[in-house]
């Protein structure tokens, strides 16, 4: 594999403006020796002319290789500051939990939350002391209070001591792996930024036929601090042996099972590619047979008409839950091949996570059980033997499915849906993740499983013998909620339930961050589709309960009120998806008109598509205000009502993409890479606000979530290319700063974070021009500075 691509498919999405630009590099090489004039062997001026064109791209190429590596130096100086202090906090904690537990006695009573109490071995390696530690072997004469699980042992001082922003032993192990995961990704960014030196430098000597990129690497590249300092490699060390001794002891294989990091390149699983196949080879034989059969058996032996309304109502919602998976599969295909990092987004565990394959299994094989049940249904209506039990049949499966205990069907994924489903329904009483919105988000493009659950309930549960052979009884329903208005209230309710849930989300939000903008904002929009929901009910009761309306539908006045705050309603909402959720149609897109600044996926067009889309279905609804007046069309009702549900999922598949893609761009901005599990709350040291200033300019990567902007690294056009003492010394600085916090790091707890930032303070102020915007050379469009000065002799 070429190492461009071997680069792309390695690197760190979050962190990409700040790699080595490789290609662009390449590219430029290319050029300056395309457009070299050609060497004629009597004519001594135009040879001499050649040797000046070369040397002055010389200056120009070496001298982007100097911010390229001043760039990269600097990111990782700061990135390893921050995870300095992310280690100083987690051993704060393990000391914390020594002082309050002391010594642990054996793995079971680690597990409930005793951290063992280690001896402190110190020995020097290379001038950098580092810690270890050894578990000294339990004693028979250690206290209860030291042996039993800390639940059964009273002890009100150590309850009184425990302050409140320490966590479980579950969430410190969480925040290890998080903490091991970004040092593998920063050592990393060392690799692979070298690697891009070297080959780039070699390629240079072999198009200009010289030795001086192998020099200007000997001099610069080999000697750079992120290419000399080994201190990733120790804190990778240092955790390994802290999470063997204090989570595992002493157990080296099973802890670095725990930490272990998976592969940045997704592999599918060769036995889920067979059961996939297998899977949508039985659709594509079972769906067509499910409609051969309602044409063919459309009435019962007895002469009864087959009750297909009754059964549209009771499966259509599960089919609607089941295409959403299926479609929620090929978001996760698209997102990958895309560089778009929904693991990081949903706050997934990157080692336990279904790929596209494993989602799209699960939707196809639920497909397959609803195919066959509806084809069971269709059968045994034909010979009269209790239909009416297949749906519920198929309904219990699902949520035994959904809850199975046991370890297998992606147990970790589903707990995972439970708990994201809790804190939706919870959303009043805690902060509000992303995962949570998105996951309401595709709620209310279910709206239509919260009615027909109103009439699942009343059909199985009221007065009516649902389970009698005799299809041609007339199903009346007669419960509280299942007549006359309250029946239609219920309805309202269910209808209106997922935008509660977003609306509630959205004060929580408020009150959580105090911005009016957009938290209010979006709030109002979920407002507007609460008054929907009703009118859209009063509109339904209006017809059924008042033959007046029904005869004279022109003269029912709540149909002119649904269709003005439906029109409102929709009109918000398409606004919102395409500016707000979508972050396009922004001020400074450049050349992508009517989109952004930055774009990951391939084509435009799928960009202007999707717009439309949006637009024509998020109107499509108009088309229930001819059915209201022509009676005709109204007995079919409920198949134009499954039609809206199956276009409002293709609507919301899109909208999927582009809304993972512009959040993916925010963690850009913030160049954030894995979850964020902290101790308690520190800074990052890293000041954004140049960043996020540079990044709102062509062609860079915008973080829209930000108020206040902040500065890091640094501007190739600012910076001064002739005061070589200043870059030096800036070189300097960040080298002699990296060895001084690695050092005190290894030895004792940093005492003061601030002296961290202080330190990169100093450093910025070195130069006047401090910190560069990477993302100018994310995608590099516009070499034409840098070829300049090589074409212009």
């Amino acid at each position: 594999m070429k190492f461009g691509l071997h680069l792309l498919a390695n690197l760190t999405p979050e962190w990409n403006s700040q790699y080595i630009q490789y290609e662009y590099m390449k590219e430029l090489l290319n050029k300056v020796v395309a457009q070299a004039p050609v060497v004629i062997d009597d004519d001594d001026d135009r040879n001499s002319a050649r040797e000046r064109y070369f040397r002055r791209a010389d200056d120009a190429f070496f001298e982007y290789c100097d911010k390229q590596l001043t760039k990269i130096n600097t990111f990782f100086a700061e990135k390893l500051a921050e995870a300095l202090r992310r280690f100083a906090t987690l051993k704060d904690e393990i000391k914390y939990r020594e002082s309050i537990y002391g010594d642990a006695a054996s793995r079971k009573v680690l597990s409930a939350g005793i951290i063992q109490r280690r001896k402190k071995v110190t020995h020097s390696n290379n001038d950098t002391t580092l810690t270890t530690t050894r578990t000294p072997r339990p004693s028979l004469m250690m206290p209860l209070s030291r042996i039993l699980p800390d639940r059964l042992v009273k002890n009100d001082d150590k309850e009184n001591k425990r302050p409140t922003d320490h966590i479980n032993t579950n969430s410190l192990k969480a925040a290890f792996s998080e903490y091991y995961l970004m040092l593998i990704l920063l050592q990393k960014f060392q690799l692979l930024n070298f690697t891009g030196f070297r080959k780039i430098l070699k390629k240079h000597d072999k198009l200009f036929e010289t030795t001086r990129g192998e020099e200007w690497r000997t001099l610069n590249v080999d000697t750079a601090t992120f290419y000399t300092s080994k201190s990733v490699t120790e804190l990778i060390g240092d955790v390994e042996t802290i999470y063997t001794n204090a989570f595992e002891s002493g157990d080296r294989p099973r802890a670095m099972k725990r930490l272990r990091v998976p592969p940045l390149e997704e592999k599918q699983s060769p036995i889920v590619t067979f059961r996939l196949g297998i899977f949508i080879g039985m659709i594509c034989v079972l769906l067509p047979m499910v409609i051969i059969l309602i044409a063919v058996l459309n009435t019962s032996q007895s002469g009864n008409a087959l009750a297909w309304r009754e059964a549209l109502h009771l499966y259509r919602s599960s089919f609607l839950i089941i295409l959403q998976i299926t479609l929620a599969g090929i978001n996760v295909y698209g997102w990958s091949s895309a560089g778009v990092n929904h693991i990081l987004i949903f706050e997934i565990d990157p080692r336990e996570h279904l790929t596209y394959q494993q989602l799209l299994e699960i939707g196809t094989y639920l497909c397959v059980l609803w195919c066959l049940s509806f084809i069971t249904f269709i059968v045994q209506s034909y010979f009269d033997f209790y239909p009416f039990i297949q749906p519920l049949i198929f309904l219990v499966l699902m949520i035994l499915f959904l809850i199975n205990p046991f370890p297998i069907l992606a147990r970790p994924a589903r707990y995972w849906l439970i708990r994201t489903l809790g804190l939706v329904v919870s959303a009043a009483f805690h902060r509000i993740r992303f995962a949570d919105n998105w996951l309401c988000n595709q709620l209310s493009s279910v709206e239509l499983a919260f009615f027909d659950l109103e009439f699942f309930c009343c059909f199985y549960f009221s007065d009516r013998a649902w389970w009698s052979t005799n299809l041609s009884e007339s199903s009346s329903p007669t419960g509280t909620f299942c007549s006359s208005w309250t029946r239609f209230l219920l309805q309202a309710f269910l209808l209106a339930l997922p935008s509660s849930l977003r609306f509630t989300q959205c004060v929580r939000r408020y009150y959580d961050t105090k911005q009016a903008y957009p938290h209010l904002v979006n709030a109002g929009k979920y407002s507007a589709s609460l008054v929907v929901a009703m009118t859209n009910s009063l509109r339904r009761a209006s017809i059924a309960l008042n033959k007046y309306y029904s005869d004279n539908p022109t003269k029912n006045p709540f149909v002119y009120i649904w269709v003005m705050t439906a029109l409102v309603n929709s009109t918000y909402k398409v606004i919102w998806d395409i500016k707000m959720d979508w972050g396009l149609f922004h001020k400074n897109a450049g050349e992508n008109k009517f989109l952004r600044d930055h774009i990951i996926y391939s084509s435009k067009k799928y960009y202007y598509y999707a717009i439309i889309q949006d637009i024509v279905l998020r109107y499509s609804w108009t088309i229930n205000i001819f059915i209201q007046f022509k009676s005709g069309l109204a007995e079919y009702s409920d198949v134009i009502g499954f039609s809206f549900g199956l276009v409002e999922l293709i609507r919301r598949f899109s909208w999927n993409f582009f809304r993972l893609e512009n959040e993916h761009l925010n963690n850009c901005g913030r160049y954030r890479a894995v979850r964020d599990i902290s101790i308690k709350p520190i800074t990052t040291g890293i000041d954004f606000t140049l960043i996020d200033s540079k990044l709102s300019r062509e062609p860079g990567i915008r973080y829209r979530g930000r108020v206040t902007r902040l500065q890091t690294i640094i501007d190739d056009e600012n910076m001064a290319t002739t005061d070589d003492t200043t870059m030096n010394e800036l070189e300097t600085n960040i080298a002699d700063f990296v060895k001084n916090q690695t050092a005190t790091s290894n030895t004792v707890v940093v005492p003061d974070m601030n002296e961290i930032n202080k330190t990169l303070t100093d450093i910025r102020s070195r130069t006047s021009h401090s910190f560069t915007d990477a993302d100018d050379y994310c995608d590099s469009p516009n070499p034409n500075r840098l070829e300049h000065r090589a074409t212009s002799v």
